[in-house]
């Protein structure tokens, strides 16, 4: 992919973007020259943005805008003519990510996915940006200057539109693992001079493990 503007949804040749992925590791590297973020418990998102049109592309490439219309309304009050924003699709229930709520949006009947909307609204939690603040894509940039971008930008932001959180130390993202911080499921480990990698699995996971007793008889 050489120029992510190619992929809006009014170009001919659009066609799904391959979100970078990540492969599951057991711990997290302690070098330096890592960025560490939270595994939100959501549906991976790509949004696009293109003047008023919107489009919330999933993990798999299909859409996800027709279920999320308050987060597809979201995206397309962000204060930037184009946009590409890797991200995450979550509700927030009592202060924990809820995803039984995002799996229940996956409905046919409209009616159904606007009354669960107003209930309980998704929000797109940020983690990368493939295009800066003019529309110039920077996808092949290193992902400290990516994040810094996303950052600077990130005040256009409407509500219902955040960036997520973010550490260079590895004892919070340690911390983060061991709670199970706000409801996440693991903890990301992305090194920070690395361009944007369509569909590799360049990124590494972490999963938060949950542990009981039993007796089995």
């Amino acid at each position: 992919i050489s120029d992510p503007r190619e992929l809006f949804m009014d170009a001919p040749s659009h066609k799904p973007i391959l979100p970078m992925e990540a492969k599951l590791t057991a711990d997290l590297p302690s070098q330096e020259g890592w960025l560490y973020e939270p595994k939100y418990d959501g549906f991976r998102c790509i949004a696009l943005k293109d003047g008023t049109a919107v489009e919330l592309q999933g993990k798999s490439g299909k859409s996800l805008t027709r279920y999320f219309p308050e987060a597809a309304r979201a995206i397309a009050a962000i204060k930037l003519n184009r946009a590409i924003l890797d991200g995450e699709l979550r509700i927030v229930i009592d202060g924990t990510a809820d995803f039984d709520a995002l799996q229940m949006r996956l409905h046919p009947a409209a009616s159904r996915i606007t009354k669960l909307a107003k209930e309980t609204p998704a929000e797109m939690v940020v983690f990368d940006t493939l295009l800066d603040a003019s529309g110039k894509p920077i996808h092949d940039r290193s992902l400290a200057d990516r994040r810094l971008t996303l950052e600077k930008f990130s005040t256009k932001f409407a509500a219902g539109v955040l960036v997520g959180e973010s550490t260079r130390d590895v004892a919070v993202a340690r911390r983060w693992l061991k709670t199970g911080y706000a409801g996440t499921d693991g903890v990301m480990a992305k090194r920070l001079d690395l361009p944007y990698r369509f569909g590799d699995r360049a990124m590494l996971k972490v999963k938060h493990e949950r542990t009981a007793d039993c007796v089995v008889a």
